[in-house]
């Protein structure tokens, strides 16, 4: 027994070793997506605001009262675990085609781009695996154009369909097949507003 034990000591040891390294191993593929085309887990809609607790958060939507403007968080992130983790950027900017569908699909209508204003450039720094900019809303400016997108039933949803491109960085690194595009619907006849929002699109 006392020459077995230090054996299966040092096998343990071994393995453990084993293992720790293979924590530090590349795996996956550098797949680059957009995360909030995920998160109905249904399709790449991005309802705005997502629920009872989806606004004035730093992960999807928060209204600023004295600028009027509200920003939505949008990124990307790469796919994937790498020890050394590059740096990469990609565009962003309206697809006209996603949001016409869209607009189709929920009855709804195109966000005025006028009011929005859209980072044409996301970038990922190294040490990162993705990142995070906002997608402004003039809602005052929007507010004044209501008659627009309002009838006798409420709000006509609006879509602002975004998509990701030109992907800049390792050769190793490309888009993803699906979650490259997402459709952002902002509801503003939902419940979830906080009185701020409200005040500038009362419900009848």
């Amino acid at each position: 027994m006392k020459k077995i034990f230090p054996v299966l000591l040092l096998a343990v040891t071994l393995m453990s070793a084993c293992q720790k390294e293979d924590a530090k191993k590349d795996y996956g593929f550098a797949k680059v997506y957009i995360p909030q085309a995920t998160v109905t887990g249904i399709d790449n809609s991005y309802p705005i605001p997502m629920g009872p607790f989806g606004q004035n958060s730093k992960y999807t939507c928060s209204y600023d009262a004295a600028s009027g403007k509200l920003d939505i968080a949008l990124g990307v992130i790469r796919s994937g675990y790498f020890a050394v983790q590059k740096g990469y950027s990609v565009s962003l900017g309206i697809s006209a085609d996603l949001t016409a569908a869209k607009a189709t699909e929920v009855k709804g209508m195109a966000l005025p781009a006028a009011v929005c204003t859209i980072p044409g450039t996301i970038t990922v720094p190294d040490g990162e695996s993705g990142a995070s900019v906002k997608v402004s809303v003039d809602l005052k400016a929007l507010a004044a154009q209501s008659a627009a997108f309002k009838d006798t039933e409420g709000y006509k949803k609006l879509v602002l369909g975004l998509a990701i491109s030109n992907l800049q960085g390792p050769a190793d690194y490309s888009l993803a097949d699906s979650n490259t595009s997402v459709a952002i619907i902002l509801d503003l006849g939902s419940e979830y507003w906080t009185d701020d929002v409200r005040a500038l699109f009362p419900l009848d």
